[in-house]
């Protein structure tokens, strides 16, 4: 049976030698999405996600989302999750079965007193 996460994650920075957001083309010739994600549990509670999508479902979500950034919302369902050592924390490793991308939060609007 495959265990199943859904939820909100966030685009991570990208690091020296670990972009975000890669994309490349594997040996089998499919269209390979790779994202370094967080998820926002709360303060000081920040999990490290990083997920793959192949397929052309992942190359035409791709091609319409070319401006993605550190901090842009994702709403995400990923299949099999798995603990993996990271290289500064553990990490969360898990192939993306559906993505969108979710609008921009407005700026909080200052209150009058």
């Amino acid at each position: 049976m495959t265990t199943t996460t859904t939820g909100t994650f966030y685009v991570n920075k990208d690091r020296p030698g670990r972009p975000a957001i890669s994309e490349h083309t594997s040996d089998a010739g499919e269209f390979v999405l790779k994202m370094r994600l967080i998820d926002n549990q709360g303060p000081r509670t920040v999990e490290v996600y990083e997920t793959r999508w192949v397929g052309p479902a992942a190359a035409a979500w791709r091609a319409q989302h070319r401006n993605l950034k550190a901090g842009d919302a994702l709403r995400l369902v990923l299949s099999n999750p798995r603990a993996m050592p990271g290289t500064v924390s553990p990490e969360t490793h898990a192939a993306i079965s559906s993505c969108e991308l979710l609008p921009a939060h407005a700026p909080a609007a200052a209150q009058t007193a």
